[in-house]
C-alpha cells in the first residue's frame, strides 16, 4: 500500500519549488477531500507511515527536484498535520469497487442521470465495464460522506450517454439520497432527474440500461 500512496504524493510534489507549510496543507487537503486510489484517510496515513519506516528507498528519485531527506521531512510534517486535523471526516465520496455489483443492479432505481463526455464529467470518467456482466454494463459504486451508498449504472459505449442512479434497499428516502449525491459529488442538478419526473419519459421513452427494471 505504501508504494502507491508514496508514488502519488511524489507525483503531486514534482513541480513544487519548496516543500513548506503551504505544500503540507495542500497535500493534506487532497488526502482528506479527494483521496488517492479511493483509499480511506487511515489507509493513506498508514501508507505514509510505511514509507517513512523504510530505511532506504529503492525508488529512483532523479526525476524529483527534492532529495530524499527533504521528502522524508515533508512526509513527517504531513503526518503531523493530518494528526492535527483529527477527527477526520469521510471524503465527499469514495469508490467501493464492484464487489457488491449484483446488489445494486437489483436494487432501487432512484434517478436518471444525463452524462457529459468523460473529459468533462468525473463520474462518467470513473465508470468501468463490470467484469462478467452479461449486458456489459458500466458501473461505479460510491459511498457518500452522508453515509449513503449508491451506484451509477450506464450501458456500454458508444451508447452510454445516459445513466441511472441505484441504491440497495433499505435506504433513506430517495430524494434525500439524490440530494446527498448532488451535494457530495458536485454533479450538476439539472442533469439528475428523479424517476417520478416526466422529463426522462419525454426525452428517452423511459429507456433503462439493459438488464435493469424500473
Amino acid at each position: 500500500m505504501y508504494s502507491g500512496v508514496f508514488e502519488a504524493i511524489l507525483y503531486c510534489l514534482q513541480f513544487s519549488r519548496e516543500l513548506g507549510d503551504q505544500e503540507v496543507e495542500r497535500i493534506s487537503r487532497m488526502i482528506l477531500e479527494q483521496s488517492f486510489y479511493d483509499l480511506t484517510t487511515e489507509e493513506q496515513y498508514s501508507g505514509i507511515e510505511a514509507a517513512l519506516a523504510v530505511d532506504a528507498w529503492e525508488k529512483d528519485l532523479s526525476w524529483q527536484p527534492h532529495d530524499e531527506p527533504s521528502i522524508r521531512d515533508f512526509l513527517r510534517r504531513l503526518l503531523e498535520r493530518l494528526d492535527a486535523l483529527r477527527p477526520w471526516q469521510e471524503p465527499p465520496f469514495r469508490s467501493l469497487g464492484l464487489g457488491r455489483w449484483v446488489e445494486f443492479k437489483r436494487g432501487a432505481l432512484l434517478a436518471h442521470v444525463r452524462l457529459h463526455s468523460p473529459a468533462q464529467d468525473q463520474m462518467h470518467a470513473r465508470l468501468r465495464t463490470v467484469p462478467g456482466d452479461e449486458h456489459r454494463l458500466r458501473g461505479l459504486v460510491l459511498r457518500l460522506r452522508s453515509g449513503d451508498e449508491v451506484a451509477l449504472v450506464a450501458p456500454p459505449l458508444p451508447d452510454g450517454k445516459d445513466a441511472v442512479l441505484m441504491a440497495v434497499r433499505p435506504h433513506r428516502p430517495a430524494q434525500k439520497v439524490i440530494e446527498a449525491f448532488l451535494t457530495h459529488t458536485g454533479y450538476p442538478r439539472g442533469r439528475v432527474s428523479p424517476t417520478g419526473r416526466r422529463w426522462w419519459v419525454r426525452r428517452s421513452g423511459g429507456t433503462l440500461p439493459p438488464g435493469l427494471r424500473g
